[in-house]
């Protein structure tokens, strides 16, 4: 094909993306209700690896304690991880903080509007660049995300089982419009999530199948390739839940590297015995009881987490371990969200049953 037939094909391609998404595309999703850039980043940092589904609920709670960058400039690291508990990928919620920092001291609270400028923003790259020029500006730059992916790799029937990204850009930007770029954007990214799925793909209904390398020639269904599955390697933990009065519960903070970073987790130890020998040297011989086991998956490793309880009366404190009331918002991972509403369910039923009971004497 010449490169002129290749360009009227392109702007074939684009024209009914943008004709698509008017009638069929997602135009409800609270990001899109009266858009600009903050929320547009907002959502973009933290769809990174997780579903729309998923992430609707944070990002309402986010915009109601956060609406603007001046408020979010505002807050706290530790406020931002508590919104954060339960979507996981934590590193993002510390890029969001430092980012803003960054748009107060060096942006004047104004979301920057240059590629160099938002890709220089911590964890953001390429594509989420170019999803917040594109969808919040108008302008003219490319996306690159795991849907869009997946519509290029059929459309143009690229099977290839190594590292395609450079390929996948030119052809990304090639496909791009002159105008109308915040529709287009959304549109290839609604076609990959709608339409172009990655098993049993919809494609009676895609506006580009007619010119689908992969419709045509019968491979929707071995294309992308399935890359080799990375197997997980697994991890056992222990934790060590402290708790007094039934409802304090003893946390200490992570340093800001590794698993959970700067959040706050149980006591850890390597093994029970650990944990006995570090209670006796502060003249502590509590119970030690199991309490709970959790299976949690990471993108890289598979935990199998035993939690143990151990009540206490007193407790030496230092200046690493705090008291943290289980009905306080804290900053946690989610397999300690799950231990914590455990421990307010007893204690709410148990509160229940003494109420009851006092009220039958």
């Amino acid at each position: 094909m010449s490169g002129k037939d290749q360009n009227k094909e392109n702007k074939k391609f684009s024209k009914n993306l943008i004709s698509w998404q008017k009638d069929f595309g997602r135009h409800n999703l609270p990001w899109q209700k009266q858009i600009n850039p903050y929320k547009v980043w907002i959502s973009e940092i933290m769809l990174q690896q997780t579903q729309v589904k998923t992430v609707l609920p944070f990002f309402e709670k986010f915009m109601q304690k956060y609406p603007d960058i001046k408020a979010l400039s505002k807050s706290r690291i530790e406020d931002i991880f508590e919104l954060w508990t339960g979507l996981g990928y934590y590193r993002r919620a510390e890029n969001i903080y430092k980012s803003s920092q960054i748009i107060k001291n060096k942006h004047n609270l104004i979301f920057p509007s240059t590629f160099e400028e938002i890709i220089d923003l911590p964890g953001i790259g390429r594509s989420t660049a170019g999803a917040i020029l594109s969808l919040a500006f108008n302008k003219r730059y490319a996306i690159l995300d795991g849907n869009v992916k997946r519509v290029l790799e059929r459309y143009f029937a690229i099977k290839a089982e190594k590292n395609i990204d450079k390929e996948l850009w030119k052809f990304s930007e090639n496909l791009l419009p002159k105008n109308k770029n915040d529709i287009y954007s959304q549109a290839i990214m609604d076609l990959g999530a709608i339409i172009c799925k990655k098993k049993s793909p919809l494609c009676e209904k895609c506006p580009v199948s007619l010119d689908c390398k992969s419709f045509k020639f019968d491979l929707t269904n071995v294309i992308p390739i399935k890359r080799k599955k990375i197997i997980k390697k697994e991890k056992d933990l222990n934790y060590f839940l402290v708790v007094k009065n039934k409802n304090l519960i003893l946390m200490q903070k992570n340093p800001n590297k590794g698993i959970w970073a700067n959040l706050w987790c149980p006591l850890n130890f390597k093994t029970k015995d650990d944990c006995k020998k570090y209670l006796k040297k502060i003249n502590l011989k509590p119970n030690i009881y199991h309490y709970a086991s959790i299976k949690h998956n990471l993108t890289h490793m598979k935990l199998n987490i035993n939690i143990y309880r151990i009540n206490v009366e007193n407790y030496p404190i230092s200046e690493e371990f705090y008291w943290k009331n289980i009905y306080d918002k804290i900053a946690t991972a989610k397999p300690f969200v799950e231990i914590i509403k455990k421990l307010t369910e007893e204690l709410e039923n148990e509160n229940s049953l003494l109420f009851k009971a006092k009220k039958g004497t």
